[in-house]
């Protein structure tokens, strides 16, 4: 379906049916919100946000973000390619200054959804809710699941966010985290979008907790789900040990077992590569 929208240009939308999906627009509000905090800030940290209109309790325009595919219909198109590596080889040819760029585009949006994903605690990141796009920038989509509710009501997905191996390749690191780079670009990245967002936490904070009374499956937590959102910016630190922190956060989601069983779960259940 096409559609003029406010930014004056055609995009297409989805018409779902069948779901709640005021949850979803919360999560790309807010979303859009971290996207203007890092660009009024000048920081490259890279955010898609995109459109969700509500049309009632059960409908809703989703707009598609174009020239993308998820990590899932790439291994599924591409069945030879091992890797994620290997496929942005193929891509954009290994050592090419758009090879590079590719990669930086994938760092600098792996930083964001980084830090995205923790403070909000979004949840079912398996590979068919990640995309990427002809830049080589890695999207998020699909928020049904985030700030206190889960897949099954089990907190499985326990890892601050998702940092696997074959995304780590990608940044020239490995399971262990070996320097790179690239690697040490998304810590960088990630400790200035941290301090930056700490900045306007209680913006953040008051948007959330203006819905907290929506029934949204979100606040199943109850009030400790604002609790808890608030406890993640670690308002009481200093900016050194905000520093620490979000290095042991990187530390404790690299190639997480329980990321990679999430993985093997949906991969066996759903056939989700």
């Amino acid at each position: 379906m096409l559609l003029k929208f406010v930014r004056n240009f055609l995009c297409s939308f989805i018409v779902k049916s069948g779901d709640d999906c005021r949850q979803e627009h919360l999560a790309v509000q807010l979303i859009s919100h971290f996207y203007d905090i890092f660009q009024e800030a000048g920081l490259p940290l890279w955010l898609r946000p995109y459109e969700v209109l509500v049309t009632s309790s059960y409908t809703a325009l989703i707009e598609t973000i174009p020239d993308t595919a998820s990590i899932h219909s790439i291994k599924s198109r591409f069945p030879d390619i091992t890797s994620l590596h290997d496929f942005y080889v193929a891509k954009y040819q290994e050592n090419s200054p758009t090879f590079k760029l590719a990669q930086r585009n994938f760092v600098e949006s792996m930083a964001g959804y980084s830090l995205v994903c923790y403070l909000l605690q979004i949840k079912d990141r398996h590979n068919g809710n990640l995309l990427l796009d002809e830049e080589g920038h890695i999207i998020h989509i699909d928020f049904g699941f985030m700030l206190s509710n889960s897949p099954g009501g089990v907190n499985f997905e326990s890892a601050p966010f998702k940092l696997t191996r074959e995304l780590l390749e990608i940044m020239d690191s490995d399971a262990e985290g070996v320097p790179s780079e690239f690697f040490d670009y998304f810590k960088v990245l990630c400790i200035q979008g941290f301090l930056t967002c700490r900045k306007h936490a209680e913006r953040i904070i008051l948007l959330v907790e203006m819905l907290q009374d929506s029934g949204y499956p979100c606040f199943k937590g109850g009030p400790r789900t604002i609790q808890n959102l608030r406890k993640r910016f670690h308002l009481s630190l200093t900016e050194e040990q905000c520093v620490s922190l979000v290095l042991s956060l990187i530390s404790s989601s690299l190639d997480a077992w329980r990321t990679r069983q999430y993985d093997y779960y949906q991969r066996v259940l759903n056939g989700i590569l």
